[in-house]
């Protein structure tokens, strides 16, 4: 407990730091308030042209399809809050800044994730609230006890399942030493993962996205629950439950690949 005390205090302490820096030019963080939120109306738009011109996507509503849309906005904008850090793993093993972290008395997986709090990344967070409260009031989604429930399983678990792939791909860097490109591939698998239905896609490509690289969990499948939508795959249970387990499973792998990525490190140029 008192090790768990330290590194909680640690981490608020840090997060203090970090949104002092982020304020320290208001027209940097203005500037992305302005721009972040034009990228998620552009896609707003792009759902609206595609789901007029095409009507229902997998039999999916528009209004269904906004839900869908800024849940997953909502998960990518806590885990590039908690774990954009990852994304630079490459830069931070070939410059050996890693080097800096190994000396230190803490863990090193908890430096990559606190030190470099990413606060800007909050302003990804604001559209998707907007976007996901509208789709909330278009497709009648009732906030019982229930449904708020499962929305808290759903978002803790697609956030720990983004941050487990970004610390998958991150850690590939101990071995290739740079993995920057690969994050650039994630970035638009979860873009059309979370942007639309993902039973408009062929069986085969809804069989990978569930089984084998599950980011059908970032979104779809808790939404298609919380809005007793088509689902494509019939799968059993709670689906807002699986995507939690799905994402604490993929969040602990991504350390464990952390951890023996760790240990192949030889410093700087490994």
């Amino acid at each position: 407990m008192k090790t768990l005390s330290r590194y909680g205090l640690m981490a608020m302490t840090l997060l203090k730091i970090n949104i002092q820096r982020g304020l320290e030019y208001p027209a940097h963080l203005i500037g992305w308030l302005i721009s972040n939120p034009l990228q998620f109306i552009f896609g707003l738009i792009t759902i609206k042209v595609v789901i007029s011109n095409f009507q229902a996507l997998g039999g999916w509503s528009f209004e269904q399809t906004v839900f869908l849309y800024g849940l997953g906005i909502i998960s990518h904008g806590l885990s590039v809050v908690l774990f954009i850090q990852t994304w630079y793993m490459g830069f931070l093993i070939t410059e050996g800044e890693l080097d800096r972290m190994l000396v230190r008395p803490l863990n090193v997986f908890f430096q990559f994730c606190f030190f470099d709090f990413n606060f800007i990344g909050l302003t990804d967070m604001l559209p998707g609230i907007i976007i996901f409260t509208y789709g909330c009031m278009a497709a009648s989604f009732q906030f019982t006890l229930a449904n708020t429930l499962n929305l808290l399983l759903a978002l803790v678990g697609a956030t720990a399942l983004r941050g487990g792939l970004y610390t998958i791909i991150g850690a590939l860097s101990f071995w290739i030493q740079r993995s920057r490109q690969l994050i650039g591939v994630q970035w638009k698998l979860f873009d059309y993962s979370a942007k639309y239905p993902m039973n408009i896609y062929p069986p085969i490509v809804q069989g990978i996205f569930t089984f084998l690289l599950p980011i059908g969990f970032i979104c779809f499948y808790p939404a298609s629950q919380l809005l007793y939508a088509n689902a494509g795959f019939a799968l059993p249970g709670n689906l807002c439950l699986w995507t939690f387990a799905v994402g604490i499973g993929f969040y602990m792998l991504g350390m464990m690949v952390f951890k023996i990525g760790l240990r192949w490190y030889e410093s700087c140029g490994s």
